[in-house]
């Protein structure tokens, strides 16, 4: 299938980091094999550094070739091996360090195997500093191999493990000799043995420069997770111990008189045979299970991919992957007919090239900007963006997602693709419906502002009217009946009755006259009209000092107001209706009045010094009172402005615009 070749990029990551822990090991290995290196180096300092004491203190040694040189040589190896296992190896002080115990460890071994010629350097060394040609070599090798440890060549092949490897498998042989009684050195030169201590600590020294650097070349045979490497680690350890104990026993035996010297060569044959068909045997069973478990896990990732395939070429939204330099790395079928590319044509392009000829370049920067924000917080992002298609412009939301590898490291971007041009279209039709409904409920509010204002209008000259006839018509007569009653007082009879009754006809007549005053008042302020705004505010905050019995303080201008006759009956009914409330609702015994004018507005503040309103009731349905002041004052462009005072209370402010022009219901 075409899409097998694209690959995916999930599965890709997966066999990277497989491969990537095959060859390398795990993270914990990597730390034991350090460890194991670190152990090595410390055995072969401490044994130097042990032996070198005793030579220096002359204490008499016992363990064969054991010189200063030898146990210089062994510390020297054994210092530098450290230096360059130790965490602190990138400081320079330890490089530098581990390099001169290198040069050194180097140096005395040459000058060991030139004391070993006569015949170039005859007494080249003291006899104290005498070693075998042996150690030697050890010393050559093991500094050599310090001095290249992380040198390679172009074929990534590095001498150091070589030169361990021989460092390692020379002292196997004194080793060996200690082991089965026998000198495998003798005659090969004129110099005493090679002590065991010394044949091991620098054993040491070579097994510690191959676990030091697990990942090079010749180590990862061992190290690596690969099935081989896993035999090898098995079977190499059993192969070595059953080999020595089997031909060890087999020599004990031969000694002992158990069976003739001559049957001891085929018994080991015969016995390393076996041994050798037996754990080989294992190792090949190992193997099996081994490749039966990743011929498991292969079927396992083939199904998978197998599934995320028929997903992804089936959807209708375009998946893509872009790597960290914004390169198509995987598209879907979806994905290719969106930007009508072939793979071939769309795979490992810059994604903003591909975007380009299909979308806008704004929309492509916020893609960019997103696609930075997903790999730097490891977040997925959503964003929107529209696509000119063959088709027609469409929408689309893209979800943007970190890809993340095995390691933790942001790999890219998977994006996957909805297309929203439908939902766009359904939002944007219902928000022109709602702009139509709004306007229309706009219109309307307008609309009915105005009726009330005109129905506000008619009813204050309705008032007006009934004000000017209760003072023409309704005064006249109750004057005229004063009058005509004081001319008849004197004809009545001076008896206590007529007496009793001229007292109470006088103080009804006064009465009706009052109340008649006051009722022409209410309905119709005639300071008002006589003497404009100011005057028509003290009378009516007088009439409410009476009428509440609540101290009250007017503040206004001084200079003359000329504010419009509309504005001045708006103005006093404004304030006639927050005195009302404060008489009802407050409970107050102090109220201020504040009348400001200015080139614009007109302010006017009413403070008292009652329970105070709190802010939910301010708009509740119940509140007609303050809810009439705010429409009042929205018809003329002003405001209401309900607020607590700063000694408790309630402060109520009207600001309202001189300049208002009726019939513009657009400012409303």
């Amino acid at each position: 299938m075409a899409t097998d070749k694209a690959g995916l990029g999930s599965d890709h990551t997966w066999l990277s980091g497989e491969l990537s822990t095959m060859r390398n090991g795990g993270t914990g290995a990597m730390r034991h094999y350090r460890a194991g290196a670190i152990a090595c180096a410390l055995l072969a300092t401490l044994v130097g550094l042990f032996w070198l004491a005793a030579s220096l203190t002359f204490i008499p040694v016992s363990q064969g070739d054991w010189s200063i040189a030898v146990s210089l040589g062994v510390l020297l190896s054994g210092a530098s091996l450290g230096m360059r296992c130790l965490p602190a190896h990138g400081h320079p002080a330890s490089r530098a360090g581990a390099g001169i115990a290198a040069a050194a460890a180097l140096v005395l071994g040459l000058l060991i195997l030139l004391d070993s010629m006569p015949a170039l350097a005859p007494g080249l060394l003291p006899a104290a500093w005498s070693a075998h040609p042996l150690l030697g070599f050890d010393f050559v090798f093991a500094g050599a191999a310090l001095l290249l440890h992380d040198s390679h060549t172009r074929g990534r092949h590095y001498p150091s493990e070589y030169l361990a490897a021989a460092l390692a498998g020379l002292n196997a042989v004194p080793l060996l000799s200690a082991l089965y009684g026998i000198d495998l050195l003798q005659g090969l030169a004129d110099a005493a043995p090679v002590a065991p201590s010394a044949a091991l600590a620098m054993f040491a020294v070579g097994l510690g420069l191959l676990l030091a650097r697990p990942t090079h070349t010749l180590m990862t045979v061992l190290t690596s997770n690969a099935p081989g490497a896993r035999m090898l680690r098995h079977t190499l350890p059993q192969i070595l111990v059953l080999l020595v104990v089997l031909n060890w026993l087999l020599d004990i035996g031969a000694l002992r008189g158990l069976y003739p010297e001559t049957m001891l060569a085929p018994l080991q044959t015969l016995a390393n045979a076996v041994l050798m068909l037996l754990i080989f045997w294992r190792a090949a069973r190992m193997v099996n299970l081994e490749y039966e478990a990743r011929l498991q896990t292969a079927a396992d990732l083939s199904e998978a991919m197998s599934l995320l395939v028929a997903v992804s070429d089936n959807t209708a939204d375009p998946i893509f992957v872009q790597n960290r330099d914004g390169l198509l790395v995987f598209a879907n079928p979806a994905t290719l007919a969106m930007l009508g590319k072939t793979r071939e044509q769309a795979l490992h392009r810059p994604a903003r090239e591909l975007f380009a000829g299909v979308g806008d370049i704004g929309d492509i920067e916020q893609s960019e900007q997103a696609d930075s924000r997903v790999m730097a917080e490891k977040v997925s992002v959503t964003v929107e963006h529209s696509l000119r298609l063959p088709q027609g412009t469409s929408t689309y939301a893209t979800t943007r997602s970190p890809w993340v590898g095995p390691d933790g490291a942001v790999l890219g971007v998977i994006a996957i693709s909805t297309d929203i041009s439908r939902r766009k279209e359904a939002e944007d039709a219902l928000r022109a419906r709602e702009l139509r409904l709004e306007e229309t409920v706009s219109r309307r509010t307008a609309t009915l502002r105005r009726l009330a204002d005109h129905l506000e209008t008619v009813r204050e000259e309705e008032k007006r009217a009934i004000a000017r006839e209760l003072h023409d018509d309704m005064g006249a007569s109750l004057t005229s009946l004063a009058m005509h009653m004081e001319g008849a007082y004197p004809l009545l009879p001076s008896d206590p009755q007529w007496t009793g009754r001229k007292a109470k006809i006088q103080t009804l007549l006064r009465s009706l006259v009052t109340t008649t005053r006051r009722i022409q008042t209410e309905l119709r302020p005639t300071m008002l009209d006589l003497f404009g705004i100011k005057a028509a505010i003290h009378e009516l905050t007088d009439d409410f000092r009476q009428r509440s019995n609540i101290a009250c303080e007017v503040s206004l201008p001084d200079e003359d107001i000329a504010i419009g006759h509309k504005l001045e009956i708006t103005v006093y009914r404004m304030l006639q209706e927050m005195l009302n409330n404060v008489v009802k609702h407050a409970q107050a015994s102090h109220v201020d009045v504040i009348l400001d004018v200015d080139e614009d507005h007109v302010a006017l503040t009413v403070r008292d010094d009652g329970v105070g309103m709190p802010p939910e009731r301010q708009d509740t349905p119940a509140t007609y009172g303050l809810r009439g002041l705010k429409e009042r004052a929205a018809f003329l462009g002003g405001a209401v402005t309900v607020s607590a005072g700063r000694n408790g209370g309630t402060v109520v402010s009207v600001q309202l615009p001189l300049a208002h022009d009726e019939q513009d219901p657009g400012s409303l």
